[in-house]
């Protein structure tokens, strides 16, 4: 993979790839290049187009990739109950875009639907035809998804500990992946669980960066000879030597699949089988604790929504997620000590900081470059069995619902 070369060179050879035009008119297709239909803005901080042709582009976004996501990482939690799959996706207060991609099935490749974004774009760019290059890679940018075969996967990233610090298991870097990419590769290429667990199992995965990794939750039919429906979570575990194994779990606590910002490796549900410094364990509990609720859509949507990120700024909420505040020692370990439930006084050295990230997430500027608070920019709410998408973009109140063709409500 081209993960060593410069993202100065990877995007100025994208660019000389397409040629993007544009309308200036808010209803009317923003950008239309040579491997992807026009951009049509469905509202505020979504929009929504297809791509064909795009496998061209493979080696340079993983390099792109490579580049921007280790520089960062998300919080996100996701449930799977039933046919019905709900993940939201946490990040900075701003004005990036997310997009409905939309990819028609090809030889070899599956139809599919899915979100994207990266942090190399914003509506302003996306409308002025700034930062071209980032559209072809786009594909790749795909965080959910959902293909023909019904197959559903979702990327969260997870705090590395003890049980993240892995070397990869060869040195031949031809198999380096990003785990960015294994969400497009999967929808393209694969029709079951077992498919996407034989591709990740030949390829090295390696970390978001040297504080984060990333985990998977995957839904579809067993294998192409076994159509009984499953749901699994990936996770990549060091063994004695320190070569990461790809470790499958497919039983989860009380039976309800949820998957936030810890290993569930080994986790029983208890504070103390988690790993050090895990995030997400109040979202966790909550999504647990309100499960049955998401059986259907809408139910769905109501249960994602009792996770939405900007519940850590409630001081006065019993559920205040102090972990998402981890600053290296405050952990679970401790957490009778940092549970706040409405007594400011026990906020310590936090409460400062607690505080900045209220102000602003009541501010709402989602432009601003410093002091960002967090937000879930989107949900995505997914019928598996309809082969139907739902999202709701930065917290709003409205739901958009697609198909594998396009918008249907």
């Amino acid at each position: 993979m081209l993960k060593r070369k410069t993202i100065a060179a990877v995007l100025a050879g994208a660019c000389l790839l397409g040629t993007l035009c544009m309308s200036h008119a808010e209803t009317a297709p923003l950008l239309e290049g040579t491997d992807h239909t026009a951009i049509e803005k469905v509202t505020d901080y979504l929009y929504e187009v297809t791509y064909d042709g795009y496998e061209k582009y493979e080696e340079p976004a993983q390099a792109f990739f490579s580049e921007v996501y280790r520089t960062g990482a998300v919080a996100c939690s996701s449930v799977q109950n039933g046919r019905i799959r709900g993940r939201n996706y946490d990040w900075y207060l701003n004005d990036n875009p997310a997009l409905i991609v939309h990819v028609p099935a090809a030889e070899g490749r599956h139809a599919s639907i899915g979100v994207a974004r990266t942090k190399g774009l914003n509506c302003e760019a996306l409308e002025q035809n700034q930062d071209a290059a980032v559209l072809e890679l786009l594909p790749y940018g795909t965080l959910d998804g959902i293909n023909d075969a019904g197959l559903c996967l979702n990327l969260n990233v997870v705090t590395a500990g003890e049980m993240g610090a892995f070397e990869f298991k060869t040195d031949d870097p031809s198999d380096d992946l990003h785990p960015m990419m294994i969400i497009r590769l999967a929808l393209d290429r694969c029709g079951s669980v077992q498919e996407v667990l034989d591709m990740i199992a030949a390829m090295d995965v390696y970390p978001i960066n040297d504080e984060f990794e990333a985990h998977l939750m995957i839904s579809g039919k067993t294998s192409p000879e076994d159509e009984t429906y499953k749901v699994v979570v990936v996770e990549f575990i060091p063994d004695e030597a320190h070569h990461y194994q790809m470790n499958v779990i497919d039983e989860f606590v009380d039976g309800k699949a949820v998957m936030t910002n810890f290993h569930l490796t080994g986790f029983d549900g208890s504070v103390e089988t988690l790993t050090p410094h895990a995030m997400g364990f109040e979202r966790w509990q909550e999504l647990v604790r309100c499960y049955d609720q998401g059986s259907d859509v809408p139910g769905m949507i109501t249960l994602m929504k009792k996770a939405y990120f900007t519940r850590s700024y409630d001081l006065y909420n019993d559920n205040f997620w102090y972990t998402e505040f981890s600053k290296g020692d405050l952990t679970v370990s401790n957490r009778g000590e940092a549970q706040l439930n409405g007594d400011l006084s026990k906020a310590g050295d936090y409460r400062e900081t607690i505080e900045k990230e209220i102000a602003v997430a009541k501010k709402g500027d989602r432009t601003a470059e410093t002091d960002k608070s967090w937000q879930t920019v989107h949900m995505s709410v997914y019928d598996t069995e309809a082969l139907e998408l739902t999202v709701v973009p930065q917290e709003g109140s409205l739901g958009f619902k697609f198909d594998l063709a396009g918008r249907i409500g």
